[in-house]
């Protein structure tokens, strides 16, 4: 019985993690944090009895029978890993479209000219580099 209530467990488990990385993918990853948050809320509140019995049945014990670990430990544990994925996400999609926004430095003076993002740096570059030059042959 306990092996059945395991994989029951896992496979439970491994669906809620699929949708929402499912929902991450293809739709938004504020709608998978809603899910995330959302979906065992609305469990707990609509069927109470079965969802906190599901949620408080012991899996394992540890360090010698002194460490429970519960579904609710294991619900845990995939939450944090889900909202680090769908932060990370966000955080690199936000990064890479922060990059198309960039400041636009003119390389000429007339309309139409590309412009260069290390125009500045290079710039920079090339005057310290002439600086350094002076500044040799000045102690000569």
């Amino acid at each position: 019985m306990e092996i059945m209530a395991f994989i029951g467990s896992a496979m439970l488990f491994a669906t809620f993690a699929a949708l929402v990385l499912f929902v991450l993918i293809n739709m938004s990853s504020r709608l998978a944090l809603l899910i995330l948050f959302v979906t065992p809320v609305l469990i707990v509140l609509l069927i109470p009895e079965i969802s906190i019995a599901f949620l408080s049945y012991q899996q394992m014990l540890l360090a010698e029978g002194l460490v429970p670990i519960n579904n609710f430990h294991i619900l845990l544990m995939l939450w944090s890993t889900l909202i680090g994925i769908v932060l990370y996400t966000e955080f690199l999609t936000w990064y890479l479209s922060k990059g198309r926004g960039m400041r636009k430095v003119r390389t000429g003076t007339g309309t139409g000219q590309k412009s260069n993002p290390f125009a500045t740096f290079k710039e920079n570059l090339a005057f310290a580099i002439e600086k350094a030059k002076e500044d040799m042959q000045n102690r000569k």
